[in-house]
């Protein structure tokens, strides 16, 4: 994500957003976090979204086929859940690994 849009993230906190498109998740942050890329050409950084899901719809839990490994969880088009915190991880350097984006369902 652009700084732009992690931005539009933290300036929602405590409120609702909305999912764009069917979105794909897993039960293990490491694989998760396999997907989290940067670049910094384009001014992209790694995110990693943390969602905390109580909710019984509105997804599918795909753990079966050849990706099994993965515990994919799919989001529906539509899906919104309330954005917790917005936080940069960094090294012992402070250099920033990644943003953290806490979500509740």
């Amino acid at each position: 994500m652009t700084a732009e849009e992690i931005k539009d993230y933290a300036e929602n906190i405590g409120k609702l957003v909305t999912f764009f498109g069917y979105t794909s998740c897993s039960l293990q942050s490491s694989t998760a976090f396999g997907f989290a890329w940067e670049n910094k050409d384009s001014g992209h950084s790694k995110v990693l979204f943390h969602i905390i899901w109580n909710s019984t719809c509105n997804h599918y839990f795909l753990n079966g086929g050849a990706y099994d490994h993965e515990e994919e969880i799919l989001l529906l088009d539509g899906t919104a859940a309330k954005v917790e915190s917005v936080e940069e991880i960094k090294n012992e350097k402070g250099e920033v690994l990644y943003t953290l984006i806490k979500m509740k369902s």
